[in-house]
């Protein structure tokens, strides 16, 4: 059995993980922000939004906490070249699919405010698993 091995991680790739690690820090303070860790979680919303946050299930909730604590340790991950990084990216996506899903289709939010982050949110989770994968694929994760 012939085993190749790892090629050098392009300077792309680590750019990527950079973003990522930025984006899904913003996204637990997101939660943290929704959860009313850091303030209150209805500043600055219209009354529309204020009724869907109001009536979010607390399973949805749990599944936010754990997409968005997923993605920042999954893009940690990639930072440092570990391969525990894809299935934590693959955790998030499925997490996230659950909550925007349930955005998306269960409440009124497109409607008051766009469908724009939730599919922002989905399309960057499944970039960043497909990322985690194709990076082990080439040995950019020990």
């Amino acid at each position: 059995m012939t085993t190749s091995a790892p090629s050098a991680t392009p300077l792309w790739f680590r750019i990527a993980a950079v973003v990522a690690l930025v984006w899904n820090a913003f996204g637990v303070v997101m939660f943290l922000s929704a959860v009313g860790a850091v303030g209150d979680p209805t500043a600055g919303l219209s009354e529309a939004e204020r009724a869907i946050a109001a009536n979010i299930p607390g399973w949805i909730m749990a599944a936010f906490g754990i997409g968005t604590f997923a993605a920042l340790a999954g893009s940690l991950g990639l930072l440092l070249g570990r391969r525990w990084a894809w299935p934590l990216l693959l955790i998030s996506l499925v997490a996230l699919l659950v909550l925007e899903g349930y955005v998306l289709f269960f409440t009124d939010a497109a409607a008051v405010s766009g469908a724009a982050i939730p599919i922002t949110v989905v399309v960057g989770a499944l970039l960043l698993a497909w990322l985690a994968s194709h990076a082990a694929k080439r040995g950019w994760l020990r």
